[in-house]
């Protein structure tokens, strides 16, 4: 059994309860700042560069906030494509928007938009996880790949 430590006086000061007693935590472990043990001398160019950027973006709310403001914008192109290509008789593959285009394309619009730009706040919020940052970063790259695939069918159609 732990003893608590004393004043001098022997009188206790804390003013809290004992916070090891506490029946759930919330425990982030991989919150990093200053030396960064992933960085190695025997890692090759391409992981070094990728684990600086992602530290980068991580460490500069300015950079991390255009990730998520990019997300954002490539989510409405997304939404103003689809707009687009149903106008040409196409079909919505993603059963979830097929849903809420069936209620209408302003609830779909607001629902897509809103959504993730609650995810790219929260994710601004939570930047200095290295996760939120590499899950950007994925989002992105997905995010591009679908707005260069509309645009190659708004090119050939």
């Amino acid at each position: 059994m732990a003893t608590k430590r004393t004043s001098r006086e022997g009188v206790e000061r804390r003013t809290g309860g004992d916070r090891r007693s506490s029946r759930s935590t919330l425990h982030f472990p991989e919150r990093r700042s200053g030396f960064d043990r992933r960085e190695s001398d025997t890692a090759g160019p391409i992981r070094t560069a990728y684990h600086r950027l992602v530290r980068d973006i991580s460490d500069s709310p300015g950079k991390t906030a255009v990730l998520m403001g990019s997300i954002v914008g490539l989510n409405v192109a997304d939404i103003l494509f689809t707009f687009h290509a149903l106008g040409r008789g196409l079909e919505e593959l993603n059963p979830v928007m097929a849903e809420l285009l069936g209620a209408g394309h302003g609830v779909a619009a607001i629902v897509k938009i809103g959504v993730t730009s609650v995810l790219a706040a929260t994710g601004w919020w939570f930047r200095r996880f290295r996760r939120v940052i590499v899950a950007a970063l994925l989002v992105f790259a997905l995010m591009s790949l679908l707005t260069l695939y509309h645009l190659l069918n708004l090119l050939t159609a």
